[in-house]
């Protein structure tokens, strides 16, 4: 019997250590092939705005979690990833990104992604150093060109040594149909761009084309506060969009540029462009420049600070922005993981947009921001 329960034991022994050993390589696959990421925002904002029917000025705050979010990514193999977005975004809580990507590999630059993702076009939220939407409207770029849809993206990338060419293109099973209600995937477009990249600096230039920029998250917002959909925005008339940009970096200094528009008029009741004609067709733009201080100034925290102006043409009515915005802000490392943004923003806006303001007609307005943001 003793020899039993000793054999017994050993047993034991041996299993609870090969069990071990069998989750120990489990954890150490899911920490090598799985990566988290997340990002907590939390912000305060001060608004006052003059309006041409109203005597003084209407003021507005608001304290507000902007965003949480945790972004789960796995590698399935050498050539196969997957990456999901949980995301809270002031008051809403859905899945933000969720796709698979196949490629590229050393032998073969192609790849293919496939989803719910946000397509190439643009660059956007990618191009200011402020802190983004959704709660100072930051940039205005975003409301343009955002498109926001399952779909699929391939993409070829070409290196050059230091530099390389990248090109895109894209298909969307869009929140567009027609007046039959038949829903396709015939909103597609491509993006192309060249990148330099060195140690002392980096630059980079491209453009993007969509056939429907009518499928934008501006776009839609507008028409679902109009009442004129249900879900579905029904057009009969695609409208192209197109966009350019520029940026460049050397040495903490860096500039960035974009400019977006529509290659035809909307035609839509209630739209009226500059000439006061119906319909409009919508342009935005916005240019910023930037340094971080501790290259050039001993500081016992990193800072960076920014310039940025933006301007649109036939758009206040859609998006509820400015004719002009001209901003400066400021981010400071509080910590590894912490950063504390500072903004200011002056509005101009046209005195003949009225909007769904119940005061009516601003005329200019002065924001006041900053957040603390938390990312690992």
């Amino acid at each position: 019997m003793k020899k039993v329960g000793t054999l017994l034991a050993v047993f034991m022994l041996f299993s609870s250590l090969c069990f071990a050993e069998v989750e120990k390589g489990i954890i150490d696959t899911i920490a090598k092939r799985i990566e988290f990421h997340g990002e907590l925002e939390a912000g305060f904002w001060l608004e006052s705005i003059g309006h041409k029917n109203v005597k003084g000025r209407v003021e507005d705050s608001e304290i507000q979690l902007t965003t949480a979010a945790l972004a789960i990514e796995a590698e399935v193999a050498d050539w196969i990833n997957v990456a999901v977005v949980p995301l809270f975004e002031v008051d809403e809580f859905f899945i933000d990104e969720g796709h698979v990507t196949l490629g590229p590999t050393e032998n073969i630059p192609l790849y293919l992604t496939a989803g719910l993702l946000y397509h190439p076009f643009g660059k956007r939220e990618e191009y200011t150093h402020f802190p983004d939407d959704p709660f100072i409207n930051l940039p205005l770029t975003l409301y343009f060109g955002e498109i926001w849809d399952p779909g699929v993206i391939i993409g070829y990338t070409q290196d050059f040594g230091p530099s390389n060419i990248t090109l895109e293109g894209f298909a969307v099973y869009a929140d567009v149909s027609d007046s039959e209600e038949n829903r396709q995937v015939d909103t597609f477009g491509f993006n192309l761009c060249y990148n330099i990249s060195t140690e002392d600096y980096s630059f980079e230039i491209g453009g993007s084309w969509i056939n429907n920029v009518l499928d934008s998250s501006g776009f839609k917002d507008y028409f679902d506060e109009e009442g004129a959909w249900d879900g579905e925005f029904r057009t009969e008339k695609d409208i192209d969009g197109v966009a350019v940009y520029a940026s460049g970096e050397y040495r903490g200094l860096y500039f960035t540029a974009e400019y977006m528009t529509a290659t035809s008029t909307l035609e839509r009741q209630g739209l009226i462009g500059r000439s006061g004609e119906k319909g409009a067709r919508p342009r935005v733009w916005g240019v910023e420049v930037g340094a971080a201080l501790e290259n050039y100034v001993p500081l016992p925290k990193p800072v960076e600070v920014m310039f940025r102006y933006e301007g649109s043409l036939d758009a206040q009515e859609i998006y509820e922005i400015p004719r002009n915005r001209y901003a400066v802000g400021a981010n400071i490392g509080l910590h590894d993981y912490l950063t504390w943004s500072l903004a200011y923003a002056y509005n101009d806006y046209n005195e003949g947009y009225g909007g769904g303001d119940p005061t009516g007609n601003p005329t200019n307005g002065s924001l006041f921001f900053t957040q603390m943001a938390i990312e690992f």
